[in-house]
């Protein structure tokens, strides 16, 4: 079986672009790729996002830009219905990624996967608040997991360590930003990347052991 590994963060927009794109692929591949979730801190520390933005307004703002990112991509995405009832100021990235690990902690991978989707669809779609604790616990309630087991889980240095583990992992394979996919631990695509390239990969390295139409190199090759 390939094995996938998919490098993201749930407040990047190219990751919820990728993540869109990467299940409709994946639906052709039923039985033949294993997907593996995995932490990347676009905004590591929550004073990245006050430097930039010193006020809550300028914070929304910021992020707002990036929304338009996704109507680019995604045409029918409702824009202006998400800045409506945005409810997130100071946004940064570990406390979801801590929380997307506090669910595989306790449900595995299949866990993460779904915690990762809904964390997604929580602040792109509905301008959650996903630093908040009782948002995090919300969303895991809602994924099937016990709230209480969850935020014990999600505040324990278990759910740090697993965050920093997945940084340091790709950091060592040269990863510096995402979305990237990891093709059996060997092949890596940087950045967005189209429904067709991921298909033609996949195939490749599925019938052939390795990419014949897109030209790839080992991570630690580039």
């Amino acid at each position: 079986m390939l094995k996938l590994t998919f490098f993201h963060d749930v407040i990047c927009p190219y990751c919820y672009v990728e993540n869109k794109r990467l299940k409709r692929v994946l639906a052709d591949f039923s039985g033949e790729v294993e997907l593996v979730h995995k932490s990347f801190a676009i905004l590591p520390e929550e004073d990245d996002i006050k430097s930039l933005a010193p006020t809550p307004e300028e914070a929304r703002n910021v992020f707002f830009k990036e929304f338009e990112i996704i109507k680019r991509y995604i045409p029918e995405y409702d824009l202006d219905g998400v800045k409506k009832k945005a409810k997130f100021t100071y946004v940064w990235s570990v406390p979801a990624l801590r929380a997307c690990k506090a669910a595989e902690l306790l449900g595995g991978m299949e866990a993460h996967g779904k915690y990762f989707d809904e964390a997604q669809r929580a602040f792109f779609e509905e301008g959650e608040d996903i630093t908040s604790e009782e948002v995090l616990a919300d969303i895991a309630e809602r994924i099937g997991l016990e709230r209480e087991k969850f935020l014990e889980t999600f505040r324990s240095k278990k759910s740090y360590l697993a965050y920093v583990e997945d940084e340091t992992e790709a950091k060592a394979m040269g990863i510096r930003g995402v979305p990237a996919l990891l093709i059996n631990d060997l092949y890596i695509l940087r950045g967005l990347q189209t429904e067709e390239s991921i298909r033609t990969v996949l195939e490749d390295i599925i019938n052939h052991g390795e990419p014949k139409r897109i030209q790839l190199r080992a991570y630690w090759e580039e």
